[in-house]
């Protein structure tokens, strides 16, 4: 229906801009339920700063930066403050609070340079900041009445001191940027905060009870998680600046960096844990498939990243000759203690992740950096995954996991065979393989067993008549040609014979009646060289053979044995 104001003629098309009234309403409606001049101002402020008071050389600079850096941070703290008290406005309120966090992380980082030219003032302003930090924190929590119990409380402090005071640690050793201590140092930071992340695990167990009642309208684990993620984020910048701000290095090199994506290994593998135990806690499966995912990605990050730079290359071999292997190697192992440690604690699909990892491990060796480096699947770790999927398939009694195990095992002894030839030796293990397919088989009945059977049955009829018909042009012995196709006969027969198995016997009588049609054909094919007739010869005893059937066809005979055969009495003659 028209409205009284409306004069516009329907059937003329509406023009592009009779939309942007709506566009535009549709903008502000979303920068205010948004509210990203927080952000914008947060941002602008950093910069302002920077810019301004951004000599570290000069004491007043940093005294101006750092007390910059605090006054806006009580500013924000005072605007969550009356936005809660006043307003009421919970989701602003979150914004201002993770920004309130970013301000401290942001001061951390900006007396890096600081420290590096006056070390006296850098310790002032890093153990100054963490106070300030600790302080304003309280002050916000209390204020705003926001409960944040002590499991969460602990971890949270713990991880602002080490963005305050790990670089003060790394300052005696910063005149040798070649040290083997600076550079583990450098590196250390991310397994240093792996650690201090894992004293989240008290709280992960008490579950979402722990912070029921926590005084806002913030559902768990909106709250207090979103902190903690923000955090695990600024971890993986400060590993970056950290290795930019205190390796000095000088002679134009200042821009080249030892960090690599392996860095990071050690604090991923920390958030994995503390992932699989909220898994643990709440049920949820797809927290779980997150878990145990995690440890396979940080493989691939271990594999990533590597590059032909000689400040790079300086501490991977600091790293190499300290381990004893290189950051792949070293990462799939930790992987492997993950899934043992998953599986200690009765988690679905934690062996099945022991096993992806103990096959990682069979072709990555400690010199191994990239995917070209990769080797032939070693025996120790193959022989790991057999006994599990073999455990695994004798408790469960899953014939798929056997027959696993048992391709492991397989896999793992054919290596060790190393008198034969590596052609010899393929076909050794391929035999051993289908034999324990074969007998597990028989020990199970379920669906994978009995297709087992089938396919194994084929595969042996399959390589009898290769054998029989190209044996010899592949280079085998002649005994081989014609011993070999009889033994799997044989052994076909009896096993049908055993599982009464039609298939098998059917196959069987197959590669026999090939066995025994190729022996005719070679015995023929000998004799026509020393008889020059005997084609002929042959011929005529067939073309008598023939017409003696007809002459008997004519007779009646056979139509006298045809009852016989089916087993009835001739009928009587008169």
């Amino acid at each position: 229906m028209t409205q009284p104001g409306d004069v516009r003629d329907p059937s003329v098309p509406a023009s592009p801009g009779a939309a942007r009234p709506g566009a535009a309403r549709g903008f502000l409606r979303w920068v205010c339920t948004k509210n990203p001049f927080y952000v914008l101002s947060a941002g602008l402020f950093l910069a302002g700063l920077r810019i301004s008071f951004g000599d570290p050389t000069l004491a007043e600079d940093t005294w101006f930066m750092m007390g910059g850096l605090a006054g806006y941070t009580l500013l924000l703290a005072g605007a969550a403050c009356l936005l809660v008290r006043f307003a009421t406005v919970w989701d602003d309120v979150r914004t201002v609070l993770l920004l309130v966090v970013l301000m401290f992380l942001a001061t951390s980082v900006t007396f890096d340079e600081v420290l590096v030219l006056t070390p006296e003032r850098g310790v002032a302003c890093g153990v100054l900041g963490f106070m300030f930090a600790v302080v304003v924190s309280e002050g916000i929590l209390r204020a705003i009445r926001l409960r944040l119990p002590g499991w969460f409380r602990m971890p949270y402090y713990l991880i602002l001191a080490l963005f305050f005071v790990y670089p003060l640690a790394l300052r005696p050793f910063l005149h040798e940027p070649h040290s083997p201590t600076l550079l583990w140092g450098l590196f250390g930071f991310s397994p240093a905060a792996g650690l201090l992340f894992l004293t989240l695990l008290p709280a992960i167990r008490r579950g979402p009870d722990h912070v029921r009642g926590n005084g806002s309208p913030w559902p768990f684990p909106l709250y207090p998680w979103s902190l903690f993620v923000f955090l695990a984020m600024a971890v993986v910048g400060r590993s970056i600046l950290l290795c930019w701000s205190m390796h000095l290095l000088g002679n134009g090199d200042n821009e080249r960096l030892i960090f690599g994506p392996y860095f990071l290994v050690p604090f991923g593998f920390a958030l994995a844990i503390l992932v699989l135990e909220m898994a643990i806690v709440s049920g949820r499966r797809d927290v779980l498939g997150v878990a145990l995912a995690l440890p396979l990605g940080l493989v691939i990050l271990a594999f990533t990243g590597h590059r032909a730079d000689p400040v790079y290359g300086e501490f991977l071999d600091v790293f190499a000759r300290g381990l004893g292997a290189l950051p792949p190697y070293v990462t799939v192992v930790g992987a492997t203690a993950f899934y043992l440690y998953a599986a200690s604690r009765r988690v679905a699909f934690a062996l099945d992740g022991l096993t992806a990892a103990l096959l990682i491990l069979s072709i990555v060796a400690p010199n191994t950096l990239l995917l070209d480096d990769l080797v032939a699947p070693r025996p120790l770790p193959l022989t790991a995954v057999a006994v599990v999927q073999l455990a695994i398939g004798l408790a469960r009694w899953a014939s798929w996991r056997c027959v696993l195990g048992s391709l492991a095992a397989v896999a793992a002894i054919a290596p060790l065979a190393d008198v034969l030839t590596p052609s010899l030796q393929t076909a050794v293990a391929f035999h051993l393989a289908l034999a324990a397919l074969l007998v597990l088989a028989a020990l199970f009945d379920d669906w994978f067993a009995r297709t087992v059977r089938v396919v194994g049955s084929a595969v042996i009829v399959w390589l009898s008549l290769g054998t029989l018909l190209g044996g010899e042009a592949a280079g085998l012995p002649a005994w081989a040609v014609w011993v070999y196709p009889l033994g799997m006969a044989m052994f076909l027969f009896a096993y049908g014979k055993w599982l009464r198995h039609v298939f098998a016997q059917g196959s069987a009588g197959v590669i026999l009646a090939a066995w025994l049609l190729t022996g005719v054909w070679h015995g023929y094919a000998t004799l026509r060289q020393r008889i020059a007739g005997l084609d002929l010869l042959v011929a005529s005893l067939v073309l008598l053979g023939v017409a003696v059937l007809i002459s008997l066809s004519k007779g009646g005979v056979l139509s006298r044995w045809k009852p016989a055969w089916r087993g009835a009495s001739p009928p009587a003659v008169d």
